[in-house]
């Protein structure tokens, strides 16, 4: 009996000590699984942070379905009211947290609504302020970018509108400061020209850039290694579907308010064709030393920073690098060479929609009476022969 006893503690035993170092495997595998998953998030972080300078959009503007609806019927002593509900999305990758107006949207930017009759439809307001918005630009965290919504609210006027149908078709244009900053690394060769074999880490060669999530983009960039220099021929292309404008400003201030006249539909500065298709060049630096480029297309021919010629939507500068500002090597090395530009952009987007001046048929302009007037009594017709129909 003792003995029975015994065997059964044993069994008991073994059991819970089998049962405890199951647990203790479940644990272990658990912990590995998150160790795994963690160290998969920071590697999805790190690609998130290189690919959110991507694509070749800043700013799309785009009309709510329906707002306007494609048909707007307007009454006398009616309200009449008429809505343009307008989505912007920021698919760019400015601004950054610690830039633009506290990183939530561009420091400068507006909207402007145009293309029909002001005298026959009335918005109260025909621009609005984009800095004001929450359209901040990519990051890890918001990889789509900000979203945000605006409505220009209007009427008709209806005793201005003298036929029975119009169709304005509006037009949206936002006009806004970006930037562009591209940072590839460059090879620097101290002795290009040296007739000894040796092992270099670099050549200097041609790159190819893909776009930098702005509609402006460094495309290209040709190095030329000399004794004493070294040359970047830097290509900037307008990858995107708008226009690029002038500022009349490149500080940390951003473009005066002439730049944006220069855009509103209804300003008294015109657009004229020195102010489109050229960039500003704010810099351009190889390690912590800038670099003096040119040819600029106005002011100094050569300097550190200035504005960059396109021509059919593309266009290139120069900047070179004296040995003296060279890494203290005697071999190739690699090193990121920046590049920041500014600009201003506009785009547009259409809507076409039908006004419709309703009338009430037989009263005249609905807003009348109401009453349906008689058609006068007719005489009781006689037949030969006293017959009837």
């Amino acid at each position: 009996m003792i003995n029975l006893k015994k065997n059964n503690l044993k069994k008991i035993f073994f059991k819970e000590k089998f049962f405890f170092l199951i647990i203790i495997l479940i644990l272990l595998i658990l912990i590995s699984g998150c160790s795994k998953s963690s160290k998969l998030g920071k590697k999805t972080t790190k690609k998130s942070v290189e690919e959110i300078r991507i694509g070749t959009e800043g700013i799309v503007v785009i009309f709510v379905p329906n707002n306007p609806p494609a048909i707007v019927h307007v009454e006398k002593d009616a309200p009449n009211e008429v809505k343009a509900v307008l989505q912007l999305n920021n698919k760019g990758a400015y601004p950054q947290p610690d830039e633009g107006v506290r990183g939530l949207a561009p420091g400068f930017g507006r909207l402007y609504l145009s293309g029909y009759d002001t005298n026959i439809v009335e918005f109260t307001q025909k621009s609005i302020d984009l800095s004001q918005l929450a359209l901040e630009g990519k990051s890890t965290i918001n990889p789509n970018g900000g979203l945000d919504f605006v409505t220009f609210d209007g009427k008709v006027i209806y005793d201005n509108l003298n036929v029975e149908k119009y169709e304005p078709t509006l037009l949206v244009t936002a006009c806004y400061y970006y930037f562009t900053i591209a940072g590839p690394q460059v090879c620097i060769d101290p002795d290009p020209y040296s007739t000894i074999i040796k092992k270099k880490v670099c050549e200097v060669n041609p790159i190819t850039l893909s776009n930098q999530g702005a509609p402006i983009a460094v495309t290209r960039i040709d190095e030329e290694a000399l004794a004493q220099k070294t040359h970047f021929r830097i290509t900037i292309k307008n990858v995107g579907s708008g226009e690029v404008i002038k500022a009349t400003a490149y500080d940390i201030t951003g473009p005066t308010p002439e730049s944006f006249d220069k855009c509103n539909p209804f300003g008294e500065k015109k657009l004229e064709r020195e102010d489109v298709d050229k960039v500003f060049l704010q810099e351009a630096i190889v390690g912590n030393k800038a670099l003096k480029c040119g040819p600029f297309a106005e002011g100094s021919v050569e300097g550190f920073q200035g504005l960059v010629r396109l021509i059919n939507g593309e266009g290139s500068i120069i900047c070179k690098l004296d040995k003296t500002d060279y890494a203290p090597t005697n071999t190739a090395y690699t090193t990121p060479l920046k590049i920041k530009i500014s600009y201003l952009y506009k785009t547009t987007a259409e809507r076409k929609f039908t006004i419709k001046k309703e009338t009430s048929g037989l009263g005249g302009e609905s807003g009348g009476t109401g009453v349906i007037t008689p058609p006068p009594s007719q005489p009781e017709q006689e037949f030969p022969f006293g017959g009837e129909i």
